[in-house]
């Protein structure tokens, strides 16, 4: 029988803080950078990697420092996490220029990558296998929270105040969040995993991501054409140059652990959809059906609340059950809401209701269950490099779902949009991200029914057997 940490609740209320802040500031500033861009006098080409820095630092950060909490005790750089990030935020709030804030913001980035890194890793070593599934599930509720809620709460803040008060709010969560886990966070794990830091994999991934990034989001310029060419290029040799060493950031011996290699896979898919499916919608809302800002917003929420709804249920499941049901329904609903939008013969506001409550159930269901079985199925010397590998794919899948729209419907925000010539091109992305679900869908049933005494649904059965 695995032993509890006797703070585990408290800990899991810190650790859901950091994910909320870390990832809430991913689009938090986007409703701030007309804004920057008048203050600091510059156009918005420019004031757009006050984002894209932010994004580049914890993409190429995550898996070298997933490596480092391995071998140096993640209590360590967990919390220091919380102090970077609030430096990082108060650097920002009382920046005077573009050069003072693009450093800020590589800062903040880097301190988001120390939490991410650690965040699903510290469930994991607190947490009891019969419980990890809920405590991830609420993680889960927390990481789409803050991902979806980050540009409805900047507005809020922004017609409250300026924009310097997106950054100061980090700056008390961040210092109390670092006091907490001080005394909180189990200390004797230091020493696991002795390896070199693949640098050079990092720059790799880095730069790929970057120009990829930039293809995505600048589809209508000259160039463009050329930096998704480099990008995949450059992601081609990152793979090529993982495979020749081995202690490159995609650690062979855990993709070759069937959990984690499957649970990647469909991460990357769902959360790809996932972003694919937003951001037509969220044109259609406003341009199409004269929806307000707000009202979009609060649309949009719907999707979150679904999965705030069933992720911890979808977690108490595979604590007692098992993983196998969910795993599949979930992608499944997933690929019935992207559906549901395919065949529609036009976009309406039961069509984007209905789609974004089941795909939010669907996700509640799959990625609370997906991300306590990946950590369960880590070796406990690898666990943080494990976190950290899930958090990238979740976000290298967003960045591929921007790029899937710029790529078949680049154009949508430019003009109003015009019904007859939109609505086939949407179609068809919500066709393709149906296809991306039902691939997920045959993804997990390459996982297998769960056998091992890890399983949360193997420990109950025995426990009952036991009385």
């Amino acid at each position: 029988m695995e032993t509890a940490n006797p703070h585990r609740w408290k800990i899991i209320h810190v650790v859901n803080a950091g994910t909320f802040m870390s990832t809430l500031d991913v689009g938090i500033v986007n409703v701030a950078l007309p804004a920057m861009a008048i203050q600091f006098g510059v156009p918005l080409s420019i004031v757009q990697w006050v984002v894209t820095s932010y994004l580049l630092i914890l993409v190429a950060a995550l898996p070298i420092l997933g490596i480092v909490s391995d071998k140096i005790g993640r209590h360590r750089v967990y919390s220091m996490g919380f102090l970077v990030f609030g430096a990082g935020s108060l650097m920002a709030a009382i920046s005077g220029g573009m050069a003072g804030m693009l450093v800020s913001r590589c800062v903040q980035g880097l301190g988001a990558a120390m939490i991410m890194a650690n965040s699903q890793a510290m469930v994991r070593q607190v947490f009891p296998d019969r419980e990890r599934g809920r405590a991830l599930g609420m993680n889960a509720v927390v990481i789409s929270i803050g991902t979806l809620s980050g540009p409805a709460l900047g507005g809020l803040l922004m017609n409250v105040t300026g924009w310097p008060a997106l950054f100061w709010v980090n700056v008390p969560i961040g210092l109390a969040a670092m006091m907490l886990g001080l005394r909180w966070f189990p200390k004797a794990e230091a020493g696991g995993s002795r390896q070199r830091l693949d640098y050079g994999g990092a720059f790799l991934l880095a730069a790929a991501v970057a120009l990829l990034m930039l293809a995505a989001t600048d589809s209508a310029l000259p160039n463009t054409p050329l930096q998704a060419i480099v990008g995949v290029l450059l992601l081609i040799l990152f793979l090529w140059h993982e495979s020749r060493i081995d202690y490159g950031l995609l650690d062979r011996s855990l993709f070759a652990i069937r959990p984690i290699w499957t649970g990647n896979v469909s991460a990357f898919i769902i959360h790809l959809a996932q972003m694919a499916g937003l951001l037509p919608l969220t044109f259609y809302m406003q341009q199409l059906l004269g929806f307000s800002s707000s009202e979009t917003g609060l649309y949009l929420s719907l999707q979150p609340l679904a999965m705030g709804i069933t992720a911890p249920l979808a977690g108490w499941y595979r604590d007692r059950r098992g993983a196998f049901a969910p795993l599949l329904l979930g992608p499944a609903l997933c690929a019935a809401s992207v559906l549901w939008l395919a065949l529609s013969p036009a976009v309406t506001v039961i069509g984007i209701v209905l789609h974004l409550a089941l795909y939010g159930i669907g996700m509640g269901l799959f990625q609370a269950t997906n991300n306590a079985e990946m950590m369960s199925a880590a070796p406990m010397n690898k666990i943080s490099l494990t976190g950290s590998l899930l958090a990238l794919i979740r976000y290298l899948g967003m960045i591929g779902g921007v790029a899937l729209v710029a790529l078949l419907v680049g154009d949508l925000g430019g003009a109003a949009i015009n019904t007859e010539t939109a609505t086939p091109w949407v179609r068809l992305l919500f066709g393709v991200c149906f296809l991306l679900c039902l691939g997920a869908v045959g993804v997990g049933l390459l996982r297998k029914q769960p056998t091992s005494k890890s399983s949360g649904a193997r420990i109950v059965q025995s426990n009952s057997k036991a009385t």
